[in-house]
């Protein structure tokens, strides 16, 4: 071997070494969970983005694709339109390892199927013919669908050492008449079948992958008894993530880290720093999720010496909560959330200084606004941190929301300018033309802020996501704005008439 590339190996071996000691140092990973079914970045964002994390804490990455990776062959209908390549994923674990970060690749194998299971090729396999949420773990079919599924995505995972097989919220399991007639003939329940596919799945993983360690989320089996969990044999094969993204109070069962220590030797949990306070939501309200981060420090406090090791956290950011839903807050914008919360968990509190210090360090002159609501509230400029454009666009939009919606329930419009009275052309254009210049003055800038928001998203994300937030939040708004205005004009032309009355029949 040559000496340059002797030097190469031995700076491999270093960068593994430092990564696998956050692993045992006690204190785990800090994975930050990229939600690509919503919203997918273009792959050069990562390369502003990843150092940032890493500078904050961040350990690792969970990335969940659904249709943003390059399927192949008979998977290649699954792919979106701008669905990564695999020099763009080649590319990405190239920067991540430049940055100290794992990769782990999160592939949806039961529950929260809908990339899969929205597509007619693969309808057959529903657990429920019209709802596209859960696979049928009985079809036969389904095995062969999703260890074709895991074995394209780790063909381009190659040295990746993790694997999150998902597996929460299978909230339709049990429903099709095969699953039915499975249950009855073997006497076993919901929990049984759930059990028995999970293992089915990750002793074929395990087998075919040994160097894999297996994670899945933990929900569906919160309320299943020890002794099942323990005669199953799951906690030889996978290891627990436990999500829980409420603020203060946590509602898991009273004995589940207890129940979770005795079975499985490893625990991970899972946070939020966006995309968990509301499917419309737009601004992620930053000291929930602050809140969040401090109570699970104090919960792995009372509960991580259940287990023999404790892996690490993943701060997730949901982009939407399904398939189908729209898009809640846009990863740029929850930022400052995403680096704040990694400070709560370095620093293990949240004081005046570390809010100070995260707030310097991404630009921002005063105190990040942890609490986003009521609107209208003052915008910042100067913030440097990759997308702040979008961030500083989405707070502005979200300030002409606030003024058109104090308008609509003025008393001007509440008190002249009702259905009612406009339906019989009975209005007061002295009070009208009072309603409409700040309408008009709301959609000059909220036109004004379109055009320059479109190119910022751009920089971003793909023409697709772009059409999408569009058309769901801006133009919708531009829309109604233009109707109340061209009422406005018209009721102001009519000037002021007799009230045309119409007999009520009774």
């Amino acid at each position: 071997m040559s000496l340059s590339s002797l030097l190469q190996s031995c700076i491999q071996q270093t960068k593994e070494t430092l990564i696998s000691m956050v692993d045992i140092d006690g204190h785990g990973h800090r994975l930050v969970h990229l939600d690509l079914k919503g919203a997918p970045p273009r792959v050069n964002y990562y390369e502003q983005l990843f150092p940032l994390i890493r500078s904050f804490g961040a350990t690792g990455l969970l990335i969940e694709y659904e249709d943003m990776f390059p399927y192949h062959g008979k998977l290649k209908h699954l792919q979106a339109l701008n669905a990564y390549t695999p020099d763009d994923i080649a590319k990405l674990h190239s920067m991540a390892e430049v940055n100290n970060l794992i990769v782990i690749p999160l592939v949806q194998t039961f529950g929260h199927f809908e990339y899969v299971l929205k597509h007619d090729e693969n309808r057959a396999l529903r657990e429920v013919e019209h709802y596209p949420n859960a696979l049928c773990p009985t079809h036969p079919d389904a095995f062969p669908l999703v260890t074709k599924l895991i074995t394209q995505v780790l063909e381009l995972h190659p040295k990746d050492k993790h694997l999150h097989i998902g597996a929460d919220e299978v909230w339709h399991i049990g429903r099709c008449l095969r699953c039915q007639d499975e249950m009855e003939s073997h006497k076993i329940t919901t929990n049984d079948l759930f059990l028995m596919w999970v293992l089915r799945l990750a002793k074929w993983i395990k087998a075919k992958y040994p160097h894999l360690t297996l994670i899945m989320w933990d929900d569906m089996m919160r309320q299943i008894p020890l002794e099942k969990l323990l005669s199953s044999g799951i906690g030889e094969v996978v290891e627990p993530m436990i999500w829980q993204y409420h603020a203060k109070k946590f509602e898991f069962p009273p004995d589940l880290f207890s129940r979770y220590g005795t079975v499985f030797d490893g625990l991970w949990v899972a946070s939020a720093f966006k995309g968990a306070t509301g499917s419309t939501q737009f601004l992620p309200p930053i000291q929930h999720h602050i809140n969040n981060h401090l109570t699970w420090i104090t919960t792995l406090a009372e509960h991580k010496h259940q287990f023999k090791k404790y892996r690490g956290i993943c701060i997730t950011g949901w982009q939407r909560y399904d398939h189908y839903a729209v898009l809640c807050e846009l990863l740029p914008v929850g930022i400052p959330s995403l680096c704040l919360c990694l400070r709560v968990l370095t620093h293990e509190s949240f004081t005046e200084t570390d809010h100070d210090s995260v707030s310097q360090q991404l630009g921002f002159s005063h105190r990040i606004n942890v609490i986003p609501f009521p609107r209208p509230q003052v915008i910042e400029q100067g913030m440097q941190f990759p997308g702040y454009r979008v961030y500083i666009g989405v707070q502005m939009w979200s300030n002409f929301v606030c003024k058109y919606q104090a308008i609509s329930n003025s008393e001007g419009m509440l008190g002249w300018f009702s259905d009612y009275q406009r339906s019989k052309n009975f209005t007061n254009p002295v009070q009208v033309e009072s309603i409409m210049k700040p309408l008009q003055e709301v959609l000059q800038n909220l036109t004004e802020l379109r055009s320059h928001f479109i190119p910022w998203l751009l920089e971003i994300f793909y023409e697709d996501t772009v059409e999408e937030w569009v058309g769901s939040f801006i133009d919708p708004l531009l829309e109604k704005l233009s109707q109340v205005i061209e009422e406005c004009r018209k009721q102001i032309n009519i000037g002021g008439r007799v009230k045309n009355y119409k007999k009520i029949e009774s």
